[in-house]
């Protein structure tokens, strides 16, 4: 599916103008977080390398790894006419911190985050710009992403699968994040007007920042959809390789700080609401965890039909006794 998609991206480029590289229209700050992950890291950099829109700068941020592979990979984006910055911090500071710190590097008017395992189509920013530039009415907008589910083996990435990851996704909801998050930070282009004005990402949140974000965004703006899959996801579902678990994702390898800060968020936004006497975040993303864990049922009681449909069908003994028990 991902192939096909950009082979017919490929075979339409007259219609987004592609024999001359979009240079003009605001600037786009680009903010990669990485430490010690160069084969992720040199990933990066082509897809930051291959977009079509060019009026764009490249913010890494060196969270406490070693310097010397990002300097390298930042020398060779200068050599393909890249407009990249590299911060290094001497100390990790996290992942929120590095994003805050990443956006102060730079002055563009739109942002992104695009993490060192993630990329993008390569019409991704001349798509979600275009977006804003024609919908002035949002501060952000979001593509549909693939996720890619890959391993890591002998210093390599292999392949798993790729498949839709929310192919559904046609219009952003506030009510809806507040149960889950529907969309991930390589998707999502935003203002830094918007940015500035929920005050950026919470520095105090290992995990589940971009959600705290985004419900934060949605409080005071709407966020556009672009319905293509434009940005890849990418989970590594297994890691082969002595010395490299930092190469994990944070919802794989990480699941049990994401079950855990999860009912922090949640609860530190009800007792604002608790505190201030209003209607707010924290009543919505409590009733969002109650739907959520509706629907969790809901799902397995499917799965559980289905099941019993299966196995009246083999075994007829089931239809007996769903008729006396019925």
């Amino acid at each position: 599916k991902v192939i096909d998609f950009i082979q017919e991206e490929r075979s339409s480029s007259s219609r987004h103008n592609r024999a001359s590289l979009r240079r003009e229209g605001r600037k786009v700050g680009v903010v990669t977080r990485t430490k010690d992950r160069p084969i992720l890291l040199n990933r990066a950099l082509e897809s930051v390398g291959h977009q079509t829109y060019r009026n764009l700068q490249w913010i890494i941020v060196n969270d406490g790894g070693d310097p010397e592979p990002v300097q390298e990979i930042a020398a060779r984006a200068k050599a393909r006419n890249i407009d990249v910055k590299v911060l290094h911090n001497p100390e990790s500071l996290g992942m929120e911190a590095a994003s805050n710190r990443g956006v102060a590097a730079t002055d563009a008017e739109l942002l992104v985050i695009h993490d060192d395992d993630d990329r993008w189509h390569k019409d991704f920013l001349l798509y979600t710009t275009s977006f804003l530039e024609k919908n002035p009415s949002y501060e952000g907008v979001v593509t549909q992403s693939m996720r890619v589910d890959e391993i890591l083996e002998n210093g390599r990435i292999r392949h798993v699968r790729s498949y839709p990851y929310n192919p559904g996704l046609r219009s952003i909801y506030l009510v809806d994040i507040a149960q889950v998050n529907k969309f991930p930070p390589i998707s999502f282009l935003f203002t830094r007007k918007a940015y500035e004005v929920i005050g950026g990402f919470d520095e105090d949140l290992p995990v589940l920042g971009d959600w705290d974000f985004n419900l934060r965004f949605l409080e005071k703006f709407d966020i556009g959809v672009i319905p293509k899959p434009l940005a890849f996801y990418h989970h590594r579902v297994s890691i082969r390789d002595d010395g490299k678990q930092h190469y994990g994702n944070t919802v794989i390898h990480g699941v049990d700080d994401h079950v855990k800060y999860d009912a922090l968020v949640r609860n530190k936004l009800l007792r604002q609401d608790l505190k201030e006497g209003r209607i707010g975040l924290g009543w919505l993303v409590t009733h969002g965890r109650t739907a959520q864990m509706a629907q969790n049922k809901l799902n397995q009681l499917y799965k559980n039909i289905e099941l019993a449909k299966k196995l009246t069908q083999k075994f007829p003994f089931f239809d007996l006794v769903k008729r006396w028990i019925t």
